[in-house]
C-alpha cells in the first residue's frame, strides 16, 4: 500500500493540508517513554520564534550583494526551502528532541505523509492495514489503534474542510465576491 522503503523513518508526520493540527509518530526506540503517537497543533509550531527566524533567513536571501537576476528568479523555491526547514526545526523542538546546532541533524530520519487525494479515500480497515505495514514492528497494538483513531478522525475533518472550501469558492463565484480567482476543480492526485 505504501512504499516499504519509507517505513524506516524515526519520526513520521501526518499532515492534513486544510487543518490546524497534525500527528507525529515518534518511533525512536530511545525516546523517553518509548515510541508514541502525538497530536500537535500548528499554533504551537508557528509562533513568534518561527516567524522571526523565517524573516531573518528571507532577509539573508534577498539582501545578498552577489545576487544576479537569474538567482532572483529562484527566490520562491529558496523561500519554500526556508519555510520547510524552519517548520521541521520547530516540530523537532516541539517533540523535545535536542538538535546539534553544528549539524542541524535531528538524530534520525523524518518522513512526511500528506493526507490528500487518494489517501483521504481510505476507510478504517485500509488505514489499519497501512499503519500496521508502516509501524507494526515499532509501535504497540494500543499505539497503532490510537494512531488509527486519530488519523481517521483528522481524515474526516480534512474531507469536510475540502467540501466547505469548494462550496465557499462556488458561492463566491456566483455572488461575485471571489475576486479574480476561484478553485472550481482540484486534482485528486490519482
Amino acid at each position: 500500500m505504501f512504499d516499504s522503503d519509507r517505513k524506516s523513518a524515526d519520526i513520521t508526520l501526518c499532515i492534513f493540508p486544510h487543518l490546524r493540527e497534525f500527528i507525529a509518530i515518534d518511533a525512536r526506540k530511545d525516546r523517553p517513554g518509548g515510541p508514541a503517537v502525538l497530536n500537535l497543533s500548528i499554533s504551537n509550531i508557528l509562533g513568534e520564534d518561527f516567524y522571526s527566524k523565517v524573516e531573518q533567513d528571507f532577509s539573508k536571501l534577498i539582501r545578498r550583494h552577489d545576487v544576479g537576476f537569474l538567482e532572483l528568479m529562484g527566490i520562491p523555491q529558496q523561500v519554500e526551502a526556508v519555510v520547510r526547514a524552519n517548520s521541521l526545526k520547530r516540530i523537532i523542538a516541539e517533540l523535545g528532541i535536542n538538535v546539534d546546532p553544528a549539524s542541524n541533524d535531528p538524530g534520525g530520519s523524518v518522513g512526511v505523509l500528506f493526507f490528500s487525494g487518494s489517501l483521504l479515500a481510505f476507510e478504517k480497515p485500509q488505514l489499519s492495514d497501512a499503519t500496521r505495514e508502516l509501524f507494526g514492528s515499532r509501535l504497540t497494538q494500543l499505539s497503532l489503534e490510537q494512531l488509527n483513531d486519530q488519523v481517521f478522525t483528522l481524515m474526516v475533518k480534512e474531507r469536510d474542510s475540502i467540501k466547505d472550501t469548494t462550496q465557499q469558492d462556488l458561492a463566491g463565484l456566483i455572488s461575485g465576491k471571489s475576486g479574480p480567482y476561484v478553485t472550481l476543480w482540484e486534482s485528486s492526485g490519482k
